[in-house]
């Protein structure tokens, strides 16, 4: 019960961050939102919700319950949202970006069905940079460029991407920061 209701509370201060940026037109620009424009009453509030974020991950990371890997990846989300927390007490602005991963909370425990997501999307996100390589190679061949084809950057994702799948498939721990950037697939020029 403790649990859920700490997971609501940070539902709540994430979709009311989010909304904070979001909604405001006057916080938004069209390059990415950040921190700058808030008054001081606002700056305040968010660091409170902050130094909230930071206590849950906190006391989700002493959750005995919880893995070593899982822990470890509370710990990264406390030390995100201090960090966030000192930049904007110190009058220092945040990128919306910043504030957002500092707020976003990783479950304690991945069911079956999520694992298969999960992998599905990583299948999903390998595929795309298969075809982002092939786009490369594609443009490359028609060009009269002599430059060699650096794919050594799809060549790292593709082991990157297939290390985090086999850890899931098996059942072992894995990072969230770790399938969080397997999942991201880079913009490709082509």
């Amino acid at each position: 019960m403790i649990n859920n209701s700490k997971q609501l509370i940070m539902a709540a201060v994430f979709t009311s961050t989010v909304l904070l940026f979001f909604a405001t037109p006057s916080l938004a620009t069209a390059q990415s939102a950040n921190t700058a424009n808030l008054s001081s009453q606002e700056t305040l509030q968010l660091i409170q919700q902050l130094d909230a974020a930071k206590k849950a991950d906190w006391n989700a990371a002493l959750d005995p319950s919880v893995s070593a890997v899982r822990r470890g990846t509370f710990l990264n989300q406390m030390s995100k949202a201090d960090r966030a927390s000192k930049e904007l007490s110190h009058g220092f602005s945040v990128p919306q970006s910043e504030i957002a991963d500092a707020f976003w909370a990783p479950p304690k425990h991945i069911s079956p069905e999520e694992r298969a997501q999960l992998i599905r999307q990583l299948k999903q996100a390998r595929q795309q940079d298969d075809q982002n390589e092939e786009n490369m190679l594609n443009d490359l061949a028609w060009s009269r460029s002599a430059a060699p084809a650096d794919t050594a950057i799809f060549d790292e994702r593709k082991e990157q991407i297939d290390m985090v799948v086999e850890d899931l498939e098996i059942g072992a721990p894995v990072h969230w920061s770790a399938i969080k950037q397997a999942l991201a697939v880079p913009t490709s020029p082509y």
